[in-house]
């Protein structure tokens, strides 16, 4: 009589704790997308020390042009020197981005993104960049923050031979 007891009462609190669950990873992933949200926000206003604030201080890049930068620092020199150039006034639009956690304090992110307005050196504006980004974030003291970023741009297929 003791076990039929015991589980209903393990399966009550299953129960009762798994809005719980549902509710933290939904707040996890709004919290994710508003990280992803206030980079693209940085971008557009041209700012590279909010851009590089969304890397964790050991946080690393490739950016879609092969640049590495392997901290913090190296990824806001990085986004200075491309502000001040070829990504100088551009837009960027994340059309769509995925979030899959592997563990509660980590988390996948993969974006579909444009960046728009560039201009070659004679300035003739450049057809959209299509790319894509895939991002490693962790949360660490309350806070998403990405590790490892990967982007690289779209290239048309090879011809049939």
């Amino acid at each position: 009589m003791k076990l039929p007891r015991f589980a209903l009462i393990t399966a009550l609190i299953l129960a009762a704790c798994t809005p719980l669950v549902l509710t933290a990873a939904s707040s996890d992933e709004a919290a994710v997308r508003e990280h992803c949200a206030s980079f693209v926000t940085a971008w557009n206003h041209h700012d590279a020390k909010a851009m590089a604030a969304t890397w964790a201080e050991d946080g690393n890049l490739i950016n879609p042009f092969g640049r590495v930068a392997s901290n913090r620092a190296e990824v806001e020199k990085l986004f200075v020197e491309e502000q001040g150039a070829a990504m100088k006034g551009t837009t960027y639009t994340a059309k769509s981005i995925s979030v899959q956690f592997i563990t509660p304090t980590v988390a996948l992110t993969d974006w579909t993104s444009e960046i728009t307005g560039m201009h070659d050196p004679k300035g003739n504006e450049l057809p959209a960049f299509k790319h894509h980004v895939v991002a490693i974030l962790q949360k660490k003291d309350g806070h998403w923050t990405n590790v490892a970023v990967r982007a690289f741009g779209d290239l048309p297929p090879p011809p049939n031979p």
